[in-house]
């Protein structure tokens, strides 16, 4: 994530607070469905296009979403600034700073087949006691592995994959 994300989501969601903060993310993810559409990005890009009927555009579509006021003054920087290029990274600051504040952690499992109930209560468990937070747990399925997990924190990967035991293993055949 670029620094300058960083410093638009953190200037964002520190004038969210107290009570917005979750609406702000909500409303930046409502804004990234619009500038999906081709048309609208085209608008929001061009540089011959005024900018007055940019900001006129921003406000339309801040009004009819709803949006708060100071998500709408960020938007319209970020487009006057010609940012909009950092949007999704913004996105993932904004989570990022959201979950840190809440005592949240974001953790992806992969296994080699789906798990059971019971061993994704297991891991959520211990992850939950690991890491002395509340855990979000996303589980994906990658038949790579041939058996265990890799479990991804953050930036540390935690893996525990038969895959990586018999590399490791032929690494040491190879090597001694």
């Amino acid at each position: 994530m670029s620094v300058v994300a960083s410093r638009y989501a953190r200037a964002l969601i520190d004038a969210m607070e107290p009570d917005g903060t979750e609406s702000g993310l909500g409303q930046l993810r409502s804004f990234a469905a619009v500038i999906e559409n081709e048309d609208a990005r085209k608008l929001l890009l061009n540089p011959v296009i005024p900018h007055e009927r940019r900001e006129a555009f921003l406000d339309a579509v801040s009004e009819s979403a709803g949006f708060d006021g100071r998500v709408c003054k960020l938007l319209k920087l970020i487009v006057e600034r010609r940012r909009l290029n950092i949007f999704s990274d913004l996105i993932g600051s904004y989570q990022k700073l959201l979950d840190e504040r809440n005592g949240i952690v974001r953790v992806l499992v992969s296994a080699a087949s789906l798990l059971g109930e019971s061993d994704r209560e297991a891991i959520f468990e211990h992850l939950k006691d690991a890491t002395g937070k509340q855990v979000e747990l996303e589980f994906e399925e990658d038949r790579s592995l041939i058996g265990g997990v890799v479990v991804k924190i953050g930036g540390t990967v935690y893996d525990g994959s038969i895959k990586r035991q018999l590399q490791g293993f032929k690494t040491q055949l190879l090597d001694g």
